[in-house]
């Protein structure tokens, strides 16, 4: 395991309900779309020290990714999820850092 992703026992229970009956990684990144349901959308975050108002995270059939829907100056936009910080409730918050921590995973085995 790298430094970059310390063992976090909570997080990896959580992982684990989520994609308990998940045969692959599109299966899993399906699991973690329909787990952003319960999240309290929209909430405030920032891109590249731009504000944004995120509306929705969903996945795109283009990109082996989760997407957030995001509203800017009445324009809607599309960015990767990981590319956003999010100031989300705890249910989302919590969400936002499985997302990262599997990004992290996956990282850790491309190496």
């Amino acid at each position: 395991m790298s430094p970059a992703r310390q063992a976090d026992p909570d997080l990896d229970r959580f992982i684990e309900e989520i994609t308990v009956d998940c045969y692959n990684e599109d299966e899993q990144l399906t699991a973690f779309e329909n787990a952003f349901y319960d999240a309290d959308f929209p909430c405030p975050g920032t891109v590249i020290g731009e504000d944004v108002e995120v509306l929705s995270v969903s996945m795109s059939n283009r990109r082996q990714e989760l997407i957030a829907t995001c509203r800017r100056g009445g324009r809607r936009h599309e960015l990767a999820l990981l590319d956003i910080t999010v100031q989300a409730d705890p249910t989302t918050s919590r969400l936002l850092a499985l997302i990262a921590a599997g990004s992290a995973i996956k990282a850790e085995t491309a190496s």
